[in-house]
């Protein structure tokens, strides 16, 4: 019987001396959990026997990605070889996030439709798991197609009839996330989402390592497997792309003190760096800004409506604006990128192209792992500091960082696993279907 113990504390908290309430609050949020916990534990169990047999049986293994916004697929190459194995049946599952019209990451219908179209147009097996006529939720459970194995790739949001608890009764529950990991911030490791996944899957063992000491759980659910977002460039190693020497500006959306990352400049770096693209309109220019920045500045107080639609339509003048998810060859055609978002700090060190660090100082530190790429990268805090960097790095062409960035990717190896390969194998040994 499921007893709610966060709800069941919370009430007692309002109606005893309020220098119980705290206490009382943590005592109920951490019932739930390990209650929460040993529901899964079971029912886990139960699901890998279930699995087995199928296996035995030769029959397939329905694999859902969950997904609520096209721009964060990074899972790609995992569907893809999923498609080409015999015992999986890879599927898209589009559906809302839960979050309230006063979030900034809130999503329309329309929205929601273009999540749709993102994976039909590339012929993706994809289906709604959200029900537009009622306005509800479709639990995993109730869909066509059952999945034996859920892909989360975000731990918010999620409504709870699609979330790890509900699912862990029919399905093994795998996480990895659509960023690289970047920073130490607790919301990469520590929320409940991540006590409740299965599995989840970062970078390397030194991510790995990081994560352990500082989870409830010591980390026993993260596995080293490398990033599929990364298996772009490994796949493409010995591609030759078409030189474009797009100039990229890529503005985070973390933009203010009162957010758990503040990597964000763009209250100073956003007008600077309109007015050197128009200055250098020699210069190929792409803006593309993370998804969320257009609704923080809004919903903030930022600025208004008028103020955001003309500065996105004057870099539609003078460049492309780019705000889809689909952008790696983007990167092998450009010559360098202007940005403070964190997972780009990672993923576009694969094309070993000079990268300029728009840096906040009130920003949450990077991973061991990610300072010593930033390390082989340009930096800048302010306007003059940008200016100088981007007229020698861009305009002179003077990258005295370039062999710095060779040697850190020959020690972090970063372009030498396959993700993709290594988390199907590793799915493969849980079922037992090495052994088949």
């Amino acid at each position: 019987m499921y007893i709610p113990y966060d709800k069941i504390f919370e009430t007692l908290a309002l109606i005893l001396p309020l220098k119980y309430y705290t206490r009382l609050k943590e005592k109920g949020v951490k019932l739930k959990l390990h209650s929460n916990l040993k529901y899964i534990s079971k029912n886990q169990k139960r699901v890998l026997t279930k699995l087995r047999k199928k296996i035995q049986n030769n029959e397939k293994i329905n694999v859902a990605f969950y997904i609520y916004d096209e721009t964060k697929w990074k899972s790609q190459s995992i569907y893809d070889l999923m498609l080409e194995d015999e015992i999986f049946e890879p599927y898209i599952f589009v559906s809302k996030n839960c979050s309230p019209k006063t979030n900034f990451n809130y999503q329309t219908k329309e929205e929601l439709y273009k999540v749709y179209d993102f994976f039909k147009k590339r012929n993706m097996r994809v289906f709604y798991a959200y029900n537009f006529d009622s306005d509800k939720f479709i639990p995993f459970k109730n869909l066509k197609i059952k999945p034996d194995i859920i892909f989360y790739s975000h731990p918010w949001y999620i409504h709870s009839s699609q979330g790890p608890v509900a699912c862990s009764k029919f399905a093994l529950t795998y996480y990895i996330p659509y960023f690289v990991a970047t920073s130490i911030s607790p919301i990469e490791y520590y929320l409940r989402f991540h006590q409740y996944i299965g599995t989840q899957y970062v970078l390397n063992d030194e991510i790995k390592n990081y994560y352990s000491i500082n989870m409830e759980n010591k980390g026993k659910n993260l596995k080293a497997a490398g990033h599929p977002m990364l298996d772009y460039f490994y796949l493409n190693k010995d591609k030759k792309f078409d030189k474009k020497d797009y100039v990229i500006f890529a503005p985070h959306w973390s933009i203010d003190k009162n957010n758990d990352l503040r990597w964000g400049t763009f209250l100073w770096s956003g007008e600077f760096m309109l007015k050197y693209a128009k200055k250098h309109p020699e210069l190929n220019w792409i803006f593309k800004p993370h998804p969320c920045l257009k609704n923080y500045l809004l919903i903030k107080n930022f600025a208004n409506e008028n103020e955001v639609n003309n500065y996105w339509a004057q870099w539609e003048k003078i460049g492309k604006v780019i705000e889809s998810g689909d952008y790696p060859e983007l990167f092998m055609q450009s010559c360098a990128m202007i940005t403070d978002c964190g997972s780009f700090e990672t993923e576009y060190f694969l094309t070993q192209k000079p990268l300029i660090h728009l840096k906040n100082p009130l920003a949450i530190p990077f991973n061991p792992s990610v300072k010593k790429i930033v390390q082989t990268y340009y930096e800048a805090q302010n306007e003059s500091e940008l200016e100088k960097i981007l007229d020698s790095v861009i305009i002179q062409k003077l990258d005295y960082k370039k062999e710095e960035r060779k040697n850190t990717l020959k020690e972090l190896k970063l372009d030498n696993r396959y993700a993709a390969k290594n988390i199907i194998n590793d799915i493969k040994q849980t079922l037992g279907a090495n052994n088949v």
